[in-house]
């Protein structure tokens, strides 16, 4: 085989690989997934604005909440939640990401914060994001808003197709917050999220019937 023919097999197999990643994917138990982590671009937090502290205190907590994640991986099981034996963690594009936001901009009091997010807002995110060298399915959770007036958070259950950014689909969930401190009281929410996403009756069940094709 002469190198053009060579060239245009790595051309049509790059293509096919890009393109590859359909929702039906998703649902696939032997399609790997990356766990991308809690993306706060157009995070709300509303009310309890003097617990969260400083802006540097703000900083500390979205890692903190990321970094939790992976340490109580028994608790936070990703995996489990989405039909996985395991799933492959990176959260160097979501961690560099959250660095860059304005933290300060996310307090609110406003009631019509809590869910202000539309799908195409998280394609916009998506579309922000550097996500070079990753392949495959992403996952992300988009956090919408911490709402500690009506105690709920919602956040968005996003997969990506790494190759091209395209969002394979996105749903709202919301859960109420558990747990003593700051850290662990949000925490807790995305908890309650994670184990809606895995239930049976909802989440990643239902999304089945409604993105799956054989």
């Amino acid at each position: 085989m002469n190198m053009k023919r060579i060239a245009l097999l790595f051309f049509v197999l790059a293509a096919f690989s890009a393109k590859a990643q359909t929702k039906s994917d998703v649902f696939r138990p032997e399609v790997p997934v990356t766990w991308l982590g809690l993306d706060f671009s157009n995070a709300k937090f509303i009310g309890d604005r003097e617990k969260f502290g400083s802006e540097s205190d703000v900083r500390h907590l979205l890692d903190a909440w990321n970094d939790l994640i992976l340490k109580e991986h028994d608790k936070y099981d990703i995996a489990k939640a989405i039909g996985r034996a395991k799933v492959e963690n990176n959260l160097q594009a979501v961690k560099a990401h959250n660095a860059e936001l304005d933290v300060l901009s996310m307090f609110s009091d406003e009631e019509k914060d809590y869910l202000h997010l539309k799908v195409s807002d998280i394609d916009e995110i998506i579309a922000g994001y550097d996500l070079s060298g990753l392949s495959g399915i992403g996952l992300m959770f988009n956090v919408e808003s911490f709402n500690k007036k009506n105690e709920e958070g919602s956040i968005y259950v996003t997969f990506i197709n790494l190759n091209t950014k395209e969002v394979l689909f996105t749903e709202r969930v919301v859960g109420p917050p558990a747990g003593m401190g700051m850290r662990n009281f949000w925490a807790g929410c995305v908890a309650k999220i994670l184990a809606k996403v895995g239930s049976k009756k909802d989440g990643f069940e239902m999304w089945r019937k409604k993105y799956y094709r054989p």
